[in-house]
Order: C-alpha cells, then structure tokens, then sequence
C-alpha cells in the first residue's frame, strides 16, 4: 500500500443475521501518541498511513531540532491537506494531525477540550 492508498473500514461481521456492522470503537481510542525520535522518510510515511487510515496523530517535537521540526510539520501539512483534515495546536511543540473524519463521534471534541491551551 502506498502513501495514498485506499482507506480500508473495519468491520464486523454478524454471523446470525448477516448484517455488516461498523466497528464500535471511537475516534479517542485510535489516537497514536508519539514523542518523535527523527525525521526519517520511513518513520514518518508509516505514521502517515496510520493517519490515513482513521488514527489521530498527537505527535511531539521536542526531540527535534527545527530543521527536522520544520520538514515534519511540512510533511504532515501535505497530508493533512490531502485529505482535507485539521492541524490542531495542542500544547508547546506538541500537534494533532487528524483525517476529516475525525470529529463524527464526538470523543475528540471532549478530548480535545481537556487539553489544548
């Protein structure tokens, strides 16, 4: 799967009834909290695919210098533009980068509530 792959949905299959049933689990228990060790191309194109894939990024850059901070956040700012999400500024050096789905639950909002400045 490339960079742009097709977003594959989970879902689970009643056998009894034969129904197709989204998965119940919320946006909040799908964010990937990651404290950045480097701006390496692979490191960063899978948290890409997990971003894609439905995962908030909650991402930390304080490791970084601010080149490497600079090419993340410019990385991040392609995909997120892409598919058409929202950046959002959580703390000092600390983002959220998310999918436009990410708010259909409601479990960011609250999320989100608790911890940006």
């Amino acid at each position: 799967m490339g960079l742009f792959g097709k977003n594959k949905k989970k879902k689970n299959m009643n056998e009894q009834d034969g129904l197709n049933l989204e998965s119940k689990e919320s946006t909040y228990d799908k964010i990937i909290f990651e404290k950045l060790s480097s701006d390496d191309d692979e490191y960063l194109t899978h948290l890409a695919d997990q971003m894609m894939e439905g995962s908030p990024l909650i991402l930390n850059f304080e490791p970084l210098d601010i080149d490497q901070a600079n090419k993340v956040i410019a990385f991040f700012s392609g995909i997120v533009y892409a598919v058409k999400g929202e950046i959002v500024h959580v703390q000092e050096k600390v983002f959220m980068f998310a999918n436009k789905d990410v708010y259909k639950d409601g479990s960011m909002d609250a999320f989100l509530k608790d911890i940006v400045e």
